[in-house]
């Protein structure tokens, strides 16, 4: 299992909201470039960058900020991948988006119109995958600012059915509170969808945590706030998962 540092851009720094709440965020101690190097240092191959405008506004606000992390992190390992998510709304914000990351997330856009994320999937095969947040068990969208009518075993058939290489599931009442993930939806996820490249994000605060979501058979997880507090040590969180 893959252990996905996350790095959050909001107003040109670095934070962690809680419960996807913007008016509760927890401000970086260092830069997102200064994040980006520390993470990569200490092992970590893949990074996850939110740009939490974009997402709030509905088309990419952070893409010189995000290019920061990504010269950053290159210069310390240019093998590191580092995906975008974040008001990827157009085949356009998708295109200009990886003109600067290796990957990109699409959240909103992609669940409201599953045909725009088949045609960016099919003009960059691999690069295209999804981000579904959930809300009461509901797809949250727009920034989290309201939920969509869908099931989600379906909703997920479907975004895989148009070529998500990978999805990413966040539990927004977890995120950001340490309080661990939503194991009981990522189980029944992952028997849903065996084949799929499932991603887990969202209240991951320990390394136990971690290791029961590599028990459940998750592909990866997304560790923002654990460590920004320490109360997860990228190094040590690698050598565990190894």
């Amino acid at each position: 299992m893959e252990l996905v540092c996350a790095i959050d851009l909001l107003a040109g720094g670095a934070v962690r909201l809680v419960q996807g709440d913007y008016e509760r965020r927890i401000v970086a101690d260092e830069t997102a470039s200064d994040l980006a190097r520390r993470f990569v240092r200490a092992g970590c191959r893949r990074l996850h960058v939110v740009d939490l405008e974009g997402a709030r506004a509905g088309a990419p606000r952070e893409l010189a900020l995000a290019a920061e992390v990504v010269r950053a992190a290159r210069a310390v390992d240019p093998s590191v991948v580092v995906e975008l998510g974040g008001g990827l709304r157009t085949e356009a914000d998708v295109t200009a988006a990886l003109e600067v990351v290796d990957e990109v997330l699409m959240g909103t856009a992609a669940i409201e119109d599953p045909s725009l994320l088949a045609r960016a999937a099919e003009r960059h095969p691999g690069r295209v995958g999804v981000s579904v947040d959930l809300r009461d068990g509901r797809p949250a969208i727009d920034g989290w600012s309201r939920t969509a009518d869908a099931d989600v075993e379906e909703l997920i058939g479907r975004l895989l059915g148009a070529g998500a290489a990978r999805v990413t599931i966040t539990e927004t009442s977890r995120d950001g509170t340490l309080a661990g993930p939503g194991l009981e939806t990522l189980t029944r996820l992952r028997s849903a969808f065996p084949q799929a490249t499932l991603i887990a994000a969202g209240g991951i605060g320990s390394l136990d945590d971690l290791r029961a979501l590599r028990r459940l058979g998750v592909d990866g997880a997304v560790v923002g706030l654990a460590l920004l507090t320490g109360a997860v040590d990228p190094r040590r969180a690698i050598e565990a998962l190894a």
